[in-house]
């Protein structure tokens, strides 16, 4: 489950951070996915497109910024920020949604591709599902393609 978000936007990627925080504003859990800007691009507009159709939010979401992890929190911070390739999205009753957030290898894609495999079916990795209000959906939609 995810009620708050936050990305931060640097050369090359956006850094998206969801978290579920508590009714006492305590941060309950957290998750955090890298967007390379050749996937934002290129996703636009399947993302887009669903965007239009799930349409603005009806509520202000909460503005949110994420805690500093603590090196002593993590092995490596490298290990917590896989890269996304591909997001699947829904939502029913006009009150909750899902996003599904896949990667899978630049490479082995290259090599299907050189060998002409066109009937071979790459496999992606998941990597995260979360649950949500379709607000946080519509607002994170809004803002992945706002700067």
């Amino acid at each position: 489950m995810a009620n708050r978000f936050s990305i931060d936007r640097e050369d090359g990627f956006a850094l998206v951070h969801f978290g579920l925080v508590n009714r006492a504003d305590v941060l309950v859990d957290r998750f955090a996915v890298v967007f390379t800007n050749n996937t934002l691009d290129a996703l636009k507009e399947n993302l887009v497109k669903y965007s239009d159709q799930v349409g603005l939010p009806k509520k202000k979401m909460p503005k949110w910024e994420p805690p500093v992890r603590k090196a002593e929190d993590v092995s490596s911070l490298l290990a917590y920020l896989p890269v996304v390739d591909f997001v699947h999205l829904c939502n029913w009753n006009d009150t909750n949604a899902e996003m599904c957030f896949w990667s899978y290898s630049q490479a082995q894609m290259a090599d299907l591709s050189k060998m002409g495999g066109k009937n071979e079916i790459m496999t992606p990795w998941g990597i995260a599902m979360l649950r949500c209000e379709i607000d946080l959906q519509r607002a994170f939609l809004a803002e992945l393609y706002t700067e």
